[in-house]
């Protein structure tokens, strides 16, 4: 079921190259979509940049990370928390919408919480 939410994911959101599921070490779950680097190794580093986010923002009364957008030379990464420890990591093109890819990665966020709790 998990891989079917991420493959769903990214066939609904035009611009999306990959996408992962991440454990709260950074381990990858389950992962749909190409693209060209360690998806593994990126999926753990960008897991632990939230987890230092929810960190300070909890430190300093800023409320819930609902989501962070990585802006980057090759395209754009959301990541965005699941239930618990997990979160999923979008990877996109310069060109997607990102106002899609919050839409895309909610519904998909509240499928995978009815699959995992």
């Amino acid at each position: 079921m998990i891989q079917q939410i991420l493959d769903d994911l990214i066939a609904s959101v035009q611009g999306s190259r990959a996408v992962i599921f991440l454990d709260n070490e950074g381990e990858t779950i389950s992962q749909s979509g190409a693209y060209d680097g360690d998806l593994k190794l990126l999926g753990a580093w960008k897991e632990i940049h939230l987890d230092h986010i929810r960190e300070i923002t909890e430190r300093l009364g800023l409320g819930t990370i609902n989501a962070v957008l990585f802006s980057l030379d090759e395209g754009n990464e959301l990541i965005v928390p699941v239930s618990g420890d997990y979160c999923l990591l979008l990877f996109l093109s310069n060109f997607a919408n990102i106002q899609d890819a919050m839409a895309g990665l909610r519904t998909a966020v509240k499928r995978l919480k009815k699959d995992i709790e």
